[in-house]
């Protein structure tokens, strides 16, 4: 459903306007087909003529009943669904949210009772001592936005910052033949973008909406998190802004 929904909203352009196109058509060949009723001189002429003009009507009436059909679902429907995120998202969708492991710091490890056994009924080192490695470090590389289109900006939350709680984003949605924009997230350690706000009202320079990392068991703490603003037009091009930043839990 989200491929379909995700589809439409990208093509309500161009189904609107051959909705259009052959609802015209057909009008045109029932008032054709009226005149040359009006016109003939024998009752089977008229008949004839009367059934295409009935026809060309009733599928007329079609292709207008689709283009408002397509035209309410995309004003009203889709906003809503993605909006309230009512929207489930599925593997096959490129929306999906993985179900993050418990978080458990480096500290409780160290002080859980198995490996505190372990350590105390481990033998005498012999020889040289093997320091154990340093933490990885994160590249500043890592850090650094990813914003090359100016009518994709993001100037809150800024690179590196250290997020929690409801996080409000401000910045540019802005292009030519402009449909809508997105938030995504990228977790740690993945490439999968993560669906999480849509709007389908263009900004320049002001608030774009709000992402809520306050549940540490859908954004466990660390990083980097990659967030994403991604802008739509109406052919379906996209315009990407890349914020890498980190999550913090929330003080007590």
């Amino acid at each position: 459903m989200n491929v379909i929904l995700d589809w439409l909203s990208r093509q309500i352009l161009w189904v609107s306007l051959i909705c259009l196109a052959g609802a015209g058509g057909y009008i045109i060949s029932a008032i054709t087909a009226k005149r040359r009723r009006d016109t003939a001189q024998f009752s089977l002429e008229r008949e004839i003529y009367h059934r295409h003009m009935t026809r060309a009507w009733f599928v007329a009436a079609l292709f207008l009943a689709l283009a408002g059909t397509v035209f309410m679902v995309s004003v009203f429907w889709i906003p809503t669904v993605a909006g309230n995120g009512a929207v489930t998202p599925t593997p096959s969708s490129g929306l999906y949210t993985p179900t993050p492991l418990p978080f458990q710091s480096s500290e409780a490890l160290l002080t859980s009772e198995p490996l505190t056994q372990a350590i105390a009924s481990a033998p005498e080192p012999v020889g040289t001592v093997i320091a154990p490695a340093a933490p990885a470090q994160v590249s500043p590389e890592m850090l650094q936005p990813d914003c090359p289109d100016p009518g994709a900006q993001v100037s809150s939350p800024v690179a590196g910052t250290d997020l929690s709680g409801v996080v409000e984003v401000l910045g540019t949605a802005e292009v030519n033949a402009f449909s809508y924009y997105r938030f995504e997230v990228v977790f740690p350690e993945s490439t999968a973008p993560n669906f999480v706000y849509q709007r389908n009202e263009p900004v320049d320079n002001g608030p774009l909406g709000s992402w809520d990392v306050s549940d540490p068991s859908r954004y466990p703490p660390g990083g980097p998190y990659r967030f994403q603003l991604v802008v739509v037009d109406i052919y379906g091009n996209t315009t990407t802004c890349t914020i890498p930043v980190n999550i913090t839990a929330e003080a007590e």
